[in-house]
């Protein structure tokens, strides 16, 4: 009995290592080009015996002297909004006091300290109205525009 298994279990794996062949040779070159890519970004793969491939995409670090970025970067403003201590993206003001600036614009209720490259810091903060306050607050708007 057990020579009838042993056949059935030969044949079954070899039709089983026949039907995983191209899916093995594709990985197998997937892994390749991975290992290249990390090898070009300085991110070594860890191998170990008896441990499978690894890749590391973490930077890689530091090298002595290198210079960081955001220390080289000495042009960069604070929002103009005072208490804001988000960078400067557009017009002197962060991406969120942008958008609010933009649409105060849109809607005729832009205050007269609001202005485009104000300095960092110098813009005093006005809460929105919300709900129907809010709602009543564009009327006006509307009606004052035309």
């Amino acid at each position: 009995m057990s020579s009838v298994d042993q056949l059935l279990r030969s044949m079954v794996q070899a039709e089983v290592e026949r039907a995983m062949a191209p899916l093995a040779a594709a990985l197998q070159e997937q892994g390749d080009v991975l290992a290249r890519f990390a090898a070009a970004f300085g991110a070594p793969l860890r191998r170990g015996p008896g441990r499978p491939r690894k890749l590391s995409l973490a930077a890689p670090p530091a090298r002595r002297g290198a210079v960081k970025v955001k220390a080289a970067r000495g042009d960069q403003r604070l929002c103009a909004i005072i208490g804001c201590k988000r960078p400067a993206r557009a017009k002197g003001y962060c991406a969120a006091h942008y958008q609010k600036y933009r649409m105060l614009n849109q809607t005729g209720r832009l205050p007269a300290d609001w202005v485009e490259d104000a300095k960092p810091q110098s813009v005093k903060n006005m809460p929105l109205p919300r709900g129907r306050a809010g709602a009543k607050a564009l009327a006006e708007a509307r009606k004052k525009r035309g």
